[in-house]
């Protein structure tokens, strides 16, 4: 399998519990960071997405966590 066939098989969006599967972090964590306005969400009726791409980036670039006062 190559990478674009893996991309093409990951969603775009994560829910919480799969964010703080990826991340190796209790959902708890993940729920905290969003309140804080700390990782990159998006707002779906009345659930929270995580954009995948979006965290891939910020993984990559030691980043994950926005300032406090960031949002996408």
């Amino acid at each position: 399998m190559n990478n674009e066939e893996t991309l093409l098989q990951e969603p775009d969006y994560l829910t919480a519990p799969e964010l703080a599967t990826k991340l190796n972090v209790s959902l708890k964590s993940v729920i905290n960071w969003t309140q804080a306005r700390r990782l990159p969400v998006i707002k779906m009726g009345r659930v929270n997405r995580y954009p995948r791409v979006e965290i891939e980036k910020r993984l990559l670039s030691g980043s994950l966590l926005f300032d406090k006062h960031s949002r996408v």
